[in-house]
């Protein structure tokens, strides 16, 4: 069967096995697990993770991809859903089971799925994908680092993050023009407190818009004259600092700062 790749779904599927098998052992599925898989392609995780797992939900949004799985995998323990992953409610396919999330993102849409990831945290017991290395370096980026930034900042609030290893062009069809890398993300059992989860959002947002400026120029729009002048002189906190500079902790300090005296 000739199937032809699209890059319009920015489809670059892994070809090396031991790969594959790598990155399912880190992914530390066992036979009680429940597994989804984002965009199998070819099905190359797809018969490794049949052969771990209890129940294997596979998201392919290319049809014809969908059929040539459908016709070469009919394992009882596999359910093939030929939707766009964007598209999909994920609480229609879980139940009362951790799911773990084991896949190839295609690259044009790695960071709207992470932000879906976010939004239904609570789903995962784990997230083992294979995304641009560029990306992976955003998501575990620390503050002060050139590649620390809002996906930083809402990837790290919700999950522990680890950059796993990192996978060459030449071992995936067609061959992309990146480096890829493989990392994992691991549900925090509580995320920070923080007093208008909102408005954390809108600031970081905002003052990573304007990342070269001082944070005292960037919160000049959340105040009046009076209260911004009044938060200038708390000595709690450094404002001529960037964002940057500072960790989720500080954003959180910040947030909290605004919302209980202005």
């Amino acid at each position: 069967m000739a199937i032809h790749y699209k890059k319009s779904l920015g489809q670059h599927f892994l070809i090396d096995k031991n790969i594959a098998e790598k990155i399912i052992r880190l992914a530390k599925i066992s036979e009680n697990d429940v597994v989804w898989e984002i965009g199998p392609g070819q099905g190359i995780l797809t018969e490794k993770l049949l052969k771990k797992c209890n129940k294997l939900i596979a998201f392919e949004i290319d049809k014809n991809w969908y059929e040539f799985l459908k016709y070469k995998l009919s394992e009882p323990n596999f359910e093939l859903i030929n939707r766009d992953i964007l598209d999909v409610d994920f609480s229609k396919y879980a139940d009362n089971e951790k799911i773990k999330i084991v896949a190839n993102l295609p690259y044009h849409i790695t960071s709207p799925i992470i932000f879906k990831f976010i939004d239904n945290r609570g789903l995962f017991s784990s997230i083992t994908i294979m995304i641009q290395d560029e990306v992976a370096d955003r998501i575990v980026a620390r503050p002060g680092c050139k590649d620390y930034g809002i996906l930083s900042i809402k990837v790290q609030f919700c999950f522990n993050t680890k950059k796993l290893f990192k996978i060459p062009p030449y071992l995936f069809r067609p061959k992309p023009k990146v480096t890829s890398a493989v990392i994992q993300l691991i549900p925090k059992r509580q995320i920070p407190n923080v007093s208008d989860e909102s408005l954390l959002w809108q600031i970081i947002d905002h003052t990573f818009q304007h990342r070269r400026k001082m944070l005292r120029s960037s919160l000049r729009i959340y105040l009046n004259k009076t209260d911004y002048q009044i938060l200038m002189q708390n000595k709690d906190f450094d404002f001529s600092r960037r964002p940057e500079e500072l960790s989720i902790q500080e954003f959180i300090f910040l947030t909290d700062l605004l919302t209980q005296n202005y």
